[in-house]
């Protein structure tokens, strides 16, 4: 079955789409397992396929390098080559890994961090591109740049920029999956290099679930990691300019920045000191909200939002969100696990996405059937 879960990681991303034929993986902020903590990495290799009884995804999308979107990926994902494998550990091997220029283009990485760590394995596997090393196209090895290289450190890396539409993986076709790039632009690419902002060289993608006859798309999703509505209106514009507006259609939206004030207008939100007040959204933001489809729904992968001054997430972009989609269709990622002690599972079918309400999470044994809630 095709399946979209948005883990319970407080402010942060880790998502996982199950497609026909493909496991991706977007993200990563797997936390130290305790009371109240989901255990996510159980979950990953409950759901991910194994090959020589090594668990692996068959794609890793890292949007940016911030410490809430690859916490703790050395210790429960592989790097190096595959022959050094250490069957003690279990850590989930990353057949092709895609990251944007910045991840090389940043100087304040510190070796011995989480972005360090990809940091190093991205330079691996660039190195196999760059010495045209026949190694370059197994599993385990692969790398796509997503944007543009501004500073020439990803030469001979397969590349997709805005506007393309991604429909393989590892040299094998999705089956009815696509992805459409949409960000980052080389303008954002130069700028985050220049001031230093990891947030503006996010990767945004809709992806998209066709029917099992290949028809017209069942299920929309954008993702935007932490992109700000400046992003967001550039996108906006190329994609309308360029004819693409189906690319902005969404059944699932996954709130920026973890449901934070930046993907409706600058912060802070006011600031009656210093006469600042950006608490009117930019209607960019709007319109790309208003290209929800029915049904739509709107996934805040963050802690629990409450009434406070809090930014992320920020309760009047909550406010926002469930004026365009009604608060039944807003979720939130830490209250569901409240609620259901669970991931947000959505089964994607000819219908469209349904939101699985169940005791336990959702393994693919095509043993039982979990209830339904739409």
């Amino acid at each position: 079955k095709n399946i979209i879960k948005y883990y319970p990681v407080g402010n942060g991303d880790t998502s996982l789409f199950k497609t026909n034929n493909a496991n991706i993986i977007t993200d990563c902020n797997i936390r130290e397992v305790k009371d109240g903590i989901y255990d996510v990495k159980k979950d990953l290799l409950n759901e991910l396929d194994e090959r020589n009884e090594r668990p692996y995804t068959d794609l890793f999308v890292l949007t940016h390098h911030d410490s809430d979107h690859c916490l703790n990926f050395g210790k429960h994902f592989h790097t190096g080559k595959v022959s050094s494998y250490d069957d003690d550990d279990e850590k989930i091997i990353i057949d092709e890994l895609w990251v944007n220029e910045y991840i090389l283009g940043d100087d304040n990485i510190s070796d011995d961090t989480d972005a360090g760590i990809i940091r190093k394995e991205v330079k691996r596997r660039r190195n196999l591109y760059k010495n045209n090393d026949s190694a370059k196209n197994e599993r385990g090895n692969r790398l796509v740049l997503i944007g543009y290289d501004d500073n020439n450190n990803f030469a001979n890396v397969p590349q997709h920029i805005p506007g393309d539409i991604v429909n393989d993986v590892n040299n094998t076709t999705f089956e009815n999956f696509e992805f459409f790039i949409h960000a980052p632009f080389k303008a954002d690419v130069i700028d985050c290099n220049a001031v230093n902002d990891r947030n503006m060289s996010s990767i945004v993608y809709q992806a998209r679930f066709y029917k099992s006859n290949g028809g017209n798309f069942s299920c929309r999703v954008l993702h935007g990691g932490d992109a700000d509505h400046y992003r967001w209106a550039t996108i906006k514009e190329k994609s309308e300019k360029n004819d693409n507006v189906d690319a902005l259609e969404w059944d699932i939206f996954q709130t920026p920045h973890h449901c934070s004030w930046t993907f409706f207008n600058d912060t802070p939100y006011k600031d009656y000191d210093k006469n600042i007040d950006n608490s009117k959204p930019k209607q960019t933001s709007l319109d790309i909200l208003n290209y929800k489809l029915t049904g739509a729904k709107v996934i805040a992968t963050s802690k629990k939002i409450v009434d406070d001054k809090d930014n992320p997430p920020h309760y009047p972009a909550r406010t926002e969100y469930t004026n365009v989609v009604g608060s039944s269709n807003f979720k939130n990622t830490q209250k569901f696990y409240d609620d259901f002690k669970k991931p947000i599972v959505f089964e994607i079918d000819d219908y469209g996405p349904t939101l699985i309400k169940a005791s336990a999470p959702v393994i693919s044994s095509g043993l039982s059937k979990p209830s339904r809630a739409g």
